[in-house]
C-alpha cells in the first residue's frame, strides 16, 4: 500500500471559498506542510491560512503575506486529518483581487515526516470538481 498524503482543495472549481483538507495515509507524524503559490496557475500571495481543525495541533504558520506558505504540526499522526477553512489567497500584485479554487491548479505542496523524508506533489482538477494532490511518501 502506498504512503501517501492527499491534499485537497474542495470544489466546485468556480467557488472562491478555498478550503483544504489533509489526510495523513503514511506511517510517519507530518511535522510540515508547504504550498507554493508561485506555481499556481497564477501566482497567488497567501493572505491567511483561515481556521485550523482537526486533532494534530498547529504549532505556527510561517509565509503568510507570501508566495510560500509553511504550516508546521504536532501530533499530525498516521491515519488523521486536518483541515484549513476560509483561506485567502490573492493574486500576487493585486491584494484585493478573487481567486478560485480552479486558479489553485498547479500549485505544489510538500509534507516533511518525523522520519527524516520529505514528499512532493501538484494539485490538478478532479472529476469530481476539486483539486487534488497526492504526496508520496
Amino acid at each position: 500500500m502506498a504512503e501517501e498524503v492527499v491534499a485537497t482543495f474542495d470544489g466546485p472549481l468556480n467557488s472562491f471559498s478555498i478550503n483544504l483538507a489533509l489526510s495523513n495515509a503514511t506511517s510517519s507524524e507530518v511535522q510540515s506542510v508547504g504550498i507554493s503559490g508561485r506555481t499556481a496557475k497564477f501566482p497567488v500571495t497567501w493572505d491567511s491560512m483561515g481556521t485550523f481543525g482537526g486533532p494534530a495541533t498547529l504549532t505556527s504558520t510561517v509565509g503568510v503575506d507570501t508566495e510560500v506558505v509553511i504550516a508546521n504540526f504536532a501530533g499530525f499522526s498516521p491515519g488523521e486529518q486536518v483541515s484549513f477553512a476560509g483561506i485567502d489567497p490573492d493574486f500576487t500584485g493585486a491584494p484585493s483581487a478573487g481567486v478560485r479554487v480552479l486558479d489553485m491548479a498547479g500549485t505544489r505542496i510538500f509534507a516533511q515526516f518525523a522520519d527524516g523524508t520529505t514528499g512532493f506533489g501538484e494539485f490538478e482538477a478532479t472529476t469530481a470538481g476539486t483539486l487534488r494532490a497526492v504526496i508520496t511518501k
